[in-house]
């Protein structure tokens, strides 16, 4: 009977043609950085404009129809601040090294 041949993935022709690398720790931690950083700038962007609907669509701009604007604001920060403090935080401290 003959072994089965065993061949290293990183070492064949079609591997080597497309370039691919193995993801690395700094790589997936940057890409999930940039996913954080843009969706808290997207979600800002949707409360702002959810917030500028409510108003433009009451009748009169009162003291409950801006509580009612900025309640989006509210929780959406409060979902997004500690996650955004913590990738900033690992850049800065990152970049000092």
């Amino acid at each position: 009977m003959s072994a089965i041949p065993v061949e290293n993935i990183d070492q064949t022709e079609q591997f080597k043609r497309l370039r691919l690398k193995e993801p690395t720790r700094e790589a997936t931690a940057r890409t999930l950085a940039i996913v954080l950083v843009w969706g808290f700038a997207a979600a800002v962007l949707c409360c702002f404009g959810i917030g500028f609907y409510v108003l433009a669509k009451s009748p009169t701009i009162d003291d409950k129809s801006l509580a009612a604007s900025t309640e989006f604001l509210k929780v959406t920060s409060s979902i997004f601040a500690p996650l955004l403090a913590f990738v900033l935080g690992y850049y800065f401290s990152k970049r000092e090294e």
